[in-house]
């Protein structure tokens, strides 16, 4: 019996196939670990200063010990609110 190169090809990606249905679960699918806390849960407080020129038409905001949360909530939140209130002004920010 003479096996051509294309029936090998097949019995090679077949035996793979077998080959990674035996594998256990544990090493296919394996647990995450965190390392990381996902939301913090003691706030220190935070501060935000808004500076509004309307001669030059620049909003400048800068806070200080912001999480990664309140910048997300807090932060984003009188950002838009600002850019309702002044369309035409440019908005700077600094974060410390």
């Amino acid at each position: 019996m003479i096996i051509t190169p294309r029936i090998a090809n097949r019995v090679n990606v077949l035996r793979r196939h077998m080959s990674a249905l035996a594998l256990d679960e544990k090493l296919l699918f394996p647990r995450l670990v965190r390392c990381v806390e996902v939301s913090p849960t003691t706030s220190w407080g935070y501060s935000i200063q808004i500076d509004v020129s309307h001669d030059e038409k620049i909003i400048n905001i800068e806070t200080d010990s912001m999480s990664h949360d309140e910048k997300r909530v807090i932060f984003l939140q009188h950002k838009k609110m600002l850019r309702e209130e002044y369309p035409n002004y440019i908005i700077t920010e600094k974060h410390a």
